[in-house]
């Protein structure tokens, strides 16, 4: 089953003193590249957290994101009041008043413009066991990330065997033409050789030899074959449990350079056409493809 290179997974955990949230988002990568963003007491423990998601993913730029929120009483959750800075402001505010001869009553208004009356200080220290919940919300939301590629993978699965039927027909209807104009090139090769030739001298056994090199060099069944060997392969991989999309990138690579030398093999306007329908369908694969792991 093929996965999806995009995805994402989120899952929660309440605990009596804290929750954990937990994000895993994906895009298209060539390489696994793992960024991680966790709380501030944690950040010692990110290459713990890329480990863990090596074992779900093998390619693609991966956001894991982690929030940590003390059920701490009073919703301030690490925001707390300087007082210092508090009692420094009003000191402050009451000498202005003195010195300039101000009316009125220094307000709360007054203080929240000096926004440095608040810290922030991360509430808790670093504990094994919230560690341990951590991890166990990545793991789920991992999971649950997995879940969603497999399904978009299902999806690409499905799109990418219709293709290759298309490529099938399209070989099929090469190989029938290539087939139905032999006989008519060799006899057409022939006239137009002696026309131009006009020698009474010439040796007919080889005359009859190089028209035939002629007629098999543009013969295109053995490209035919393996461009079905190469659908054969696309297929099989689709049925395995690896990252495959690097073997699929390489298996259409294949598939061009097979198409392109048909074309210039087969010197017949039907058949270029046809190559052109084979190479548009490769191209659209090859988007496809970019999507899978």
């Amino acid at each position: 089953m093929i996965k999806s290179m995009t995805g994402f997974g989120r899952a929660e955990l309440a605990k009596d003193d804290f929750e954990v949230l937990a994000e895993v988002r994906s895009v298209n990568n060539r390489f696994l590249d793992v960024q991680v963003k966790l709380p501030k007491q944690f950040y010692h423990l990110e290459h713990e957290v890329k480990n863990i998601v090596r074992d779900y993913i093998a390619r693609g730029r991966v956001n894991v994101y982690v929030n940590l929120k003390y059920q701490n009483g009073d919703g301030a959750n690490g925001l707390e009041i300087d007082d210092h800075v508090v009692r420094m402001y009003l000191k402050l505010l009451e000498n202005l008043k003195k010195k300039y001869r101000l009316s009125g009553k220094i307000k709360i208004d007054h203080l929240l413009n000096f926004t440095d009356i608040f810290s922030f200080e991360a509430v808790g220290e670093f504990k094994p066991e919230t560690w341990e919940a951590i991890k166990e919300t990545i793991i789920v939301a991992l999971e649950n990330f997995s879940d969603m590629r497999t399904k978009e993978g299902s999806e690409l699965e499905k799109d990418l065997r219709a293709r290759i039927g298309n490529l099938e027909r399209i070989v099929s209807d090469v190989e029938k033409i290539a087939r139905d104009r032999q006989d008519s090139d060799l006899s057409q090769l022939r006239d137009r050789v002696r026309e131009l030739i006009k020698d009474e001298n010439v040796d007919e056994q080889r005359l009859q030899t190089e028209i035939a090199l002629m007629v098999n060099r543009m013969d295109v069944t053995e490209e035919c074959v393996r461009f079905r060997s190469h659908n054969k392969m696309f297929l099989d991989s689709l049925a395995t449990e690896e990252s495959i999309g690097k073997k699929l990138n390489f298996i259409l690579q294949e598939m061009t350079r097979e198409a392109n030398t048909m074309g210039s093999k087969a010197n017949h306007a039907e058949i270029a056409h046809l190559v052109v329908d084979l190479k548009e369908e490769v191209e659209k694969i090859r988007e496809q493809v970019q999507n899978i792991e």
